[in-house]
């Protein structure tokens, strides 16, 4: 019996640890690649904001929560002015390059617990838990005149990008999207 377990049973648990040690190996690979894919999912590459899916899902988390403590939670829809403009006389990567400009006024300006996200084109949203009307329009007035400070150059010349800002704050009553819908016509 000690030949059998020596020829036989070691060998074969050996093999078992070993195999044990790549699958947890590949457990480990698999899980990081997966928070890779779900940061890349909700993240806009451009930029390195919060995407459109990202911002729909938390839009829809603070109105539930916000409901229930009852606090008011605002919406700012930032719509940059003449973009194809900027894309068609200086090129697409002088409008990436206000984009991501654009990006930055917008993570300076906010605080840690608004959303900042871009929605798509030229179009960022900033949802802004516990402001009151006021002081979101000051805080969109500021933005506004960041953004048309922000410094893009193009070769000697300094770009002048400027943007329309939209907000509303949520009523209590109406759902994610026609706080949206109110805020983008606004």
């Amino acid at each position: 019996s000690l030949f059998f377990g020596v020829f036989f049973i070691y060998p074969l648990i050996r093999t078992q640890v070993k195999e044990e040690s790549k699958l947890r190996a590949m457990t480990a690979t698999l899980s990081e690649r997966s928070q890779t894919f779900e940061h890349a999912a909700l993240t806009d590459a451009l930029t390195g904001m919060q995407n459109r899916r990202y911002f729909d899902e938390a839009l829809d988390e603070y109105l539930k929560e916000f409901a229930r403590v009852r606090r008011p939670v605002g919406l700012m829809i930032i719509d940059l002015d003449h973009f194809k403009r900027i894309n068609d006389t200086h090129g697409h990567d002088v409008g990436d390059e206000v984009l991501r400009a654009v990006a930055e006024c917008l993570k300076d300006l906010t605080r840690y617990h608004d959303v900042v996200a871009r929605l798509g084109g030229e179009e960022f949203a900033v949802v802004a838990p516990n402001m009151s009307l006021d002081l979101l329009m000051r805080l969109a007035e500021r933005i506004r005149k960041a953004i048309a400070a922000a410094p893009v150059s193009r070769g000697k010349s300094k770009l002048r990008v400027t943007a329309s800002i939209g907000v509303a704050v949520w009523d209590g009553h109406e759902d994610a999207e026609g706080l949206f819908r109110r805020a983008d016509q606004n």
